[in-house]
């Protein structure tokens, strides 16, 4: 019996058989890794005397080794089996010889002088090699492509055009940048991972196992489910609320969908509906503080400035998202003739503050820490701590010291999503920055847009979106960070501003087609047309789309400078995209027809351009479109 299907709270009377039974599964080699890995990086909070080469290349370490050994439950044979499990050991090699002479290789070992020696190669290329093999099996084949294709750009530089062309190449170079120092494989990426994300994580896990995520889907129901569209507005309000916590997409759609979707459909939404609501509201989750997934971090380090300016920047817009997207529902569930839902198999708000209103303290205590600028690693520690007591007040929330260890182990198999991209994405890192690809790219994409600040912003949304179809959010982002966001910068962009523009349409890549990975997950629980899903969540989530623009022509949404701008910014923002949410759903007191929907439209996008006069005149349209649908929906009456 696997572990992760051990219940939470077996009966008494077979609860020692079970604990039993338990034990001997996490002698399997996946949760003793798993479990190893976790505690060695609490470990690291707690110690805090080991060097950081070390714990990054533990952590590529475990992760490699927890990942191929995850794949041998999947095989066909005991051999095939075996194969995996011997090569899930030998992956770990490598990491552990880093970690051994780390203290040589940052103190003694000088980068580009001294001789790369025969084991080094070895271990070297062999880790490159399980990378990428491991990254082929658990993230498809995208993103492995494109990292083999700067390494093979790093062995030709001296064969291309003087646009492109380096010298930096050869096997001793390779293995000298990416596998003996912090600037590849163990670079930036990897530290925000070890030193960041995995606790979060962690957090998440243990929030979760004193019923942190069933009491935030509660008090989401609680708040919108007696009105019109209840369970769909529960599914934005419950998504946007747990995502806070997770910071992933398609984790906030299993976990969140598998409740609200069937309730949408039994509300009477049509099922591609309900799965495409659930994908744009779990894919808008990434915008939500305090954690807003690994891009966040990544980008806190990329600007060297405090994650607590990241989280306040990310306010405003995810309030903006969500917004659009509850009255895109509301006016959906009008349109639809939907009644308010029955209070029946609601539970009261009141009761469930009773009954676990103290689950909101973790949660608290999380966001004061990051805004008073307390390391991250010790905040989401001191969370895990505080969710674990605070668990203990009631017999509901309290947990098992079984589902503490499945808990623990679950931590290390989600982190696998986000270590072994990042490792990947280390590699691309370390050929851009040795080869000086950034700065030609730069060159090239102002280029491209033939100076025109406008057209470098299309250019940049499309790149940002073709690198989100083959790789997860967080490597999209890294890539585009590199290669996008200075060439923004250098035509004027605010920093903050440049590389919130790419981290949004990095996330929004999950609901874009062809690869809309929040929407195919929504869509197996809807059990509708994944395509179909996945336009229609394209659609839903169309306001986020203009999001990023809007924090680039008011760089005050995000809590930067005029505080004018900030204000003007959002009530411009909301109106456009009140207006854009009636022209997609066709819909305002009445059936609106194509002309009138175009009218609210093209006055929506008009809301946000940057001079006073089209504001006003926009805002002018809206309220003369509204008044006339109001006037028509009267005489209708």
């Amino acid at each position: 019996m696997p572990l992760q299907s051990i219940s939470k709270g077996p009966e008494t009377s077979e609860s020692t058989q079970l604990l039993l039974r338990s034990i001997g599964d996490i002698w399997d080699l996946r949760y003793l890794v798993a479990l190893c890995w976790t505690l060695t990086q609490i470990y690291f909070v707690i110690f805090p005397g080991v060097d950081t080469f070390t714990q990054r290349a533990l952590h590529v370490g475990f992760g490699l080794c927890l990942g191929i050994s995850m794949l041998a439950p999947k095989a066909n044979s005991r051999t095939a089996r075996w194969f995996y499990y011997i090569a899930s050991l030998l992956s770990f090699l490598p990491s552990a010889y880093i970690a051994y002479n780390s203290r040589f290789l940052t103190a003694e070992r000088i980068q580009g002088l001294d001789p790369v020696a025969p084991l080094d190669y070895v271990l070297g290329i062999g880790l490159i090699v399980a990378l990428l093999w491991a990254g082929k099996r658990i993230l498809g084949s995208g993103m492995i492509i494109f990292a083999s294709l700067f390494i093979l750009y790093f062995f030709a530089g001296p064969y291309l055009p003087d646009l492109l062309a380096h010298r930096y190449t050869g096997w001793e170079k390779l293995i000298d940048s990416q596998f003996l120092s912090m600037h590849g494989i163990f670079g930036t990426a990897i530290a925000v991972s070890t030193l960041t994300v995995f606790y979060f994580i962690l957090f998440a896990a243990i929030y979760d196992t004193v019923g942190g995520g069933r009491f935030i889907i509660d008090l989401a129901f609680a708040i919108t489910g007696r009105s019109a569209g209840g369970p769909a507005k529960a599914a934005v309000v419950s998504s946007g609320m747990l995502g806070s916590v997770s910071g992933s997409a398609v984790a906030n759609v299993m976990s969140t969908g598998i409740f609200t979707i069937p309730l949408m459909k039994k509300a009477g939404y049509p099922a591609k509906f309900a799965g495409a609501v659930e994908a744009a509201a779990s894919t808008g989750s990434q915008l939500v503080p305090p954690i807003m997934g690994a891009a966040a971090f990544i980008m806190a380090d990329f600007l060297q400035t405090p994650y607590k300016t990241i989280v306040l920047a990310a306010i405003l817009p995810a309030v903006l998202y969500y917004i659009a997207l509850l009255f895109m529902v509301d006016l959906k569930s009008r349109q639809m003739g939907l009644k308010p839902a029955q209070t029946e198999g609601v539970t009261p708000l009141k009761e469930i503050l009773t009954s676990r209103g103290h689950l909101l303290l973790p949660l608290a205590w999380l966001v004061y820490r990051i805004v008073s600028g307390y390391p991250i690693e010790s905040a989401a520690l001191e969370g895990c701590v505080i969710a674990l007591i605070v668990g203990l007040v009631r017999p509901a929330t309290r947990t098992t010291p079984l589902a503490l260890i499945q808990a623990l182990i679950a931590t290390a198999e989600r982190t696998i999503s986000v270590a072994i991209p990042c490792a990947i994405a280390g590699i691309v890192v370390g050929v851009i920055a040795f080869s000086g690809l950034g700065t030609k790219f730069t060159s090239l994409m102002i280029w491209l847009a033939g100076g025109s600040f406008p057209v470098l912003l299309m250019l940049t949304m499309l790149g940002c979106l073709v690198l989100g179809t083959g790789m997860p959010t967080t490597s999209a982002y890294i890539m585009a960070a590199i290669l996008l966001a200075p060439a923004l910068v250098a035509l004027g962009a605010q920093p903050l501003a440049a590389h919130f523009f790419i981290f949004y349409f990095a996330i929004l890549s999950m609901v874009t087609p062809p690869v809309a990975l929040a929407a195919y997950a929504a869509a197996s629980i809807s059990r509708a047309s994944p395509n179909e899903t996945g336009w229609l969540a394209l659609v839903a989530s169309f306001p986020g789309f203009l999001i990023p623009f809007a924090v680039i022509v008011h760089p005050g949404l995000l809590w930067n400078g005029d505080h004018l701008d900030m204000i003007w910014g959002f009530i411009n923002s909301l109106a456009g995209f009140a207006a854009i949410s009636v022209a997609i759903i066709g819909w305002l007191f009445r059936p609106l027809g194509r002309a009138h929907r175009t009218v609210f439209l093209l006055a929506g996008l008009a809301t946000l351009l940057p001079d006073v006069s089209s504001t006003i005149a926009s805002i002018l349209v809206l309220l003369g479109a509204t008044i006339l649908a109001r006037k028509n929906f009267s005489k209708l009456a």
